[in-house]
Parts: C-alpha cells; structure tokens; sequence
C-alpha cells in the first residue's frame, strides 16, 4: 500500500506552480462572464488538525500548501491515521473510547455519515453554507445527499463514475463501432456480441455486479435497487439485472463468467479460450476481452500497468440518456473544534471542496508535469461546475470526451455509493439480497419465487435502521443547539 510519506517528497516540484492560487490580498474570489464574486475572509486566524487516512492517499499536501498561501494566518496540522478500510470508523472509535479529541476537520471521507452523527461526531454546516455563490455551483443533487433535516453534514469534494473500459484495439479488429456516449443496454448487448468470436469475449466477468448495475438499468433506483425518495428497496430492479445475466449466459461465451463451466474433457471453456490467468479482470488485462466495467477511481492503476493494448473509459450504458452512476466523497468538521477555530476550519473545508480557488489549486496537481505514481488517482471530477473551475479540469490530459460527457450529467446522474448516506445498506445488499441475486444468476436458486419475502424482509429491516438513525438524529440536533 502507499503511503502518505511518499507523497511528501512528489509534491515539492508541484507546490512551487502553486503561487497563482493564493497569496492573494483581495478578500474576494474573483469571478469572470458576470459571475458575483465570493466574499471570503482570508485574514481569519487560528490553529487546525486535519484527519487524512493513509488508505487513501491523495493530493491533500498540495492543496494544504496551497491555502496556507492564500490564508497565511491559518495553521494547519495534518494527523495521518493507519487503518484497513476506506473509512475512519475504527480511527475515530479508538479515539473517542481513549476520551481523546477528533481531528477538527476530517479529509477525504468515505465513511459512513449516519455512523459518524450517531456518535455525535459530526458539526451541522448548513449556516456557513448559506447565500455561498459557490455552493450553489454544486449540483442540487449531490447538495441534498449530504442532508438529513435540512442540515447539511458534510461537504462533497471528489467525484467518480462506474464506466465501462473498452480495448479499442480489439474494436477496432473486429470492426465494431465505439459506444456512443449516451448508449442503451440494447446497444451494450449488441456491442458484446460483435466484439465476440473464439478469441475474444465481448466483456469481462460480471456475475459480482449484482449490487449497483440495478440502479443503472432502472430508473429511481440505485445500488440494491434502492430507491432514496421512498427509503425503501424494490427488488423488481435486481431482478431486470439478474434476468440480463442469465440472458447473457447463453450467448456462447460472449461474458466472460459463462466460460468458467467445465466442457467436455474436463477443461473449463474459460481456460481453454485464455488460458490459466486468474486476478480482477484478467482476460481483460491479457488483451483477451474487449470490455470490462470499472470505475474512473481505478485510472491509475490500470494506467500503471502499461497494457498492450488502447483503451479508454466510456460511460456505462443508460436506461435514459444523461443518468450517470456518481460517487461522491466529502470532507467535513468534527464536534471536537474549538469555538475560536471554527472560522479557520471553516475556511479549509470550504476552500478544499467546492470553492472555486481550491478546485483550480488541486486540480493543477494533476497536471501532465505533476502527477505521480503515488496518487490513488490520476484526476477526480470536480464538484463544482464554474466555468473557470471547468476550463482547468478540461485541460487535463486525463479528461477525455467520455469524462467531460459524465462531468456535463452530474445533475442527471444518480448517486450510486448510498453506503455513504444510508443507514445499514451495505449489511442488506451484501448479505440477503446479494446471496439471492447471486445464487439465481449462477442457478442455484430462484430469484423471482423468493423476490417478494426477500424484499419484504429487507424494508422491514431498513425502516429500523431509518428509525433508529433518525431518533439519533434527533437527539444529536437538540444537544448541539443547546451547546452552541
């Protein structure tokens, strides 16, 4: 795993190109084509720590340098945790059972926000947001996903997409058209097929994808068929994808866990077509399939690798044009700061989300001439949609037409990682309504027999977990008031 200590070495030949994006002494963030101008208070002062989990190294010792610059009387003091996950759950368990502060702002999140304000541990922001002109540059959508109440708990700052990656060399030898950006399942289907014969299959394994390919076949759903206006599961779009798979078995080896079966002589079809490869994505790492689902967080590592073979990430197919899969992580401010530092904190988890001068700022450290192998990605998708914040991200060398084509949809797409916002929804799509789904697409059970009790079950269980939550919620909100 890498680590934050490598990073601190990369990032000094990338802070000096930095000088643009601060040390400014205007206490406005300058706008252009009529824009208004965002007031901001760079004089503020005080003392901060900052959370940053070494699972998920990134680019905050740029952007940290960065402000420091624009906001000199800021002290910021970064505290890197060690943990297995992608979340600071553990961290900031051990910390409050050990009746030790929280950092006062925590970087980078992808936890989750009901686990977090259950415990108390997570600072309201919605009046600090209020008549921002920059956060009303964030799509409404990812706004209210980070809103219980009509308070705002977190603040969005890196975005990511499912995408389908496509060997356009493989393509191209079978003279097959590249998917349009806006294409249908149909046409994926049809895509497939054409790019299949005895060498090569039309797309990778897909018997895991029975969590979020639901809610990109079915409209108002997403992972699990989870529907976030009802709070509630309709497993009918589960059953759309596990039909689709069972439909795509029997198209003589064109998805790539249909060839896992032995054949006659004992030798699976799978070997017999690739070979003894085995790891994610195998066959298509081995130039052997033109197709695998993935997400735009996974850039780099395949970029690394250095594959034989072109390939570019595509938007997944769509049940109606525009409707992208989105993750969003977020940064937010613990209930451990001071009174006298909530200004200063303020100003950093602003400037490192949505503002317009940290985009620029964190997006210069993905420039051609500054990234490194030791980024856990080789761009993020902004949350904001300025024009000027645009302009930069265009520039990129990594941001193609496919991700301009996602960028331009965030207000279309769905949010497709509720892990983060919904109470419990891991333990139910991982564990009843995966089993089910998985065991009917490999054929050892019947998904439409069982879809109802499953279901039934399963809203039973997440009415539980809302109202447990929002009791929590509840309570939280009151003593908060109380105390401020």
């Amino acid at each position: 795993m890498k680590r934050y200590v490598a990073l601190l070495l990369a990032f000094v030949m990338v802070l000096a190109t930095l000088t643009g994006c601060g040390g400014k002494d205007t206490d406005k963030e300058s706008g252009k084509d009529g824009d208004t101008s965002v007031e901001v208070n760079t004089d503020v002062k005080g003392s901060i720590t900052v959370g940053i989990n070494s699972y998920r190294n990134s680019d905050f010792e740029a952007i940290c340098d960065a402000f420091k610059k624009q906001y000199p009387n800021v002290e910021i003091e970064p505290i890197l945790f060690e943990t297995n996950k992608d979340d600071a759950v553990e961290y900031l368990t051990s910390q409050s059972m050990a009746e030790k502060d929280l950092p006062d702002v925590m970087f980078d999140d992808a936890g989750s926000l009901p686990t977090y304000i259950q415990n108390g541990w997570m600072y309201p922001l919605t009046e600090f947001v209020k008549d921002d002109a920059d956060w009303e540059k964030v799509p409404q959508n990812i706004r209210d996903n980070f809103t219980y109440n009509e308070n705002i708990y977190a603040l969005p700052q890196t975005i990511h997409s499912n995408v389908l990656m496509v060997n356009e060399d493989i393509v191209e030898e079978m003279n097959v058209d590249l998917p349009e950006y806006d294409w249908t399942w149909d046409d994926f289907t049809e895509f497939i097929k054409a790019c299949t014969n005895a060498t090569y299959s039309g797309v990778d394994d897909m018997s895991k994808m029975y969590n979020w390919i639901p809610g990109a076949m079915t409209e108002g759903h997403t992972v699990g068929g989870y529907n976030y206006e009802t709070k509630a599961f309709n497993l009918e779009a589960v059953r759309t994808y596990v039909n689709y798979f069972l439909e795509l078995q029997k198209l003589n080896g064109v998805e790539v866990y249909s060839l896992y079966g032995a054949s006659n002589g004992g030798e699976s079809a799978y070997t017999k077509k690739f070979g003894n490869i085995s790891g994610t994505n195998a066959p298509f790492v081995a130039g052997k399939v033109a197709s695998a689902f993935t997400g735009t967080w996974d850039y780099a590592t395949y970029n690394n690798q250095d594959l034989e073979f072109n390939w570019e990430f595509y938007p997944i197919p769509q049940t109606t044009a525009g409707r992208v899969p989105i993750h969003v992580d977020y940064c937010w401010m613990t209930t451990s700061i001071a009174e006298e530092n909530v200004e200063a904190a303020w100003a950093f988890l602003r400037y490192v989300t949505y503002s317009k001068e940290g985009n620029i700022a964190r997006l210069t450290t993905y420039d051609e001439d500054h990234i490194t192998d030791d980024m856990n990605y080789a761009y993020y998708i902004p949350v904001t949609t300025d024009e000027e914040v645009l302009e930069k991200f265009e520039s990129l060398p990594y941001v193609t037409e496919q991700i301009l084509y996602i960028f331009e949809n965030l207000e279309n797409g769905y949010i497709n990682d509720p892990e983060k916002t919904v109470p419990g929804i891991e333990t139910l799509v991982w564990g009843d309504i995966g089993r089910l789904a998985f065991e009917s697409m490999t054929g050892r059970d019947d998904f439409s027999s069982k879809m109802k009790d499953a279901e039934a079950k399963a809203n039973a269980e997440m009415a539980n977990y809302w109202k447990t939550f929002e009791d929590a919620l509840s309570k939280f909100e009151s003593e908060f008031a109380e105390a401020h």
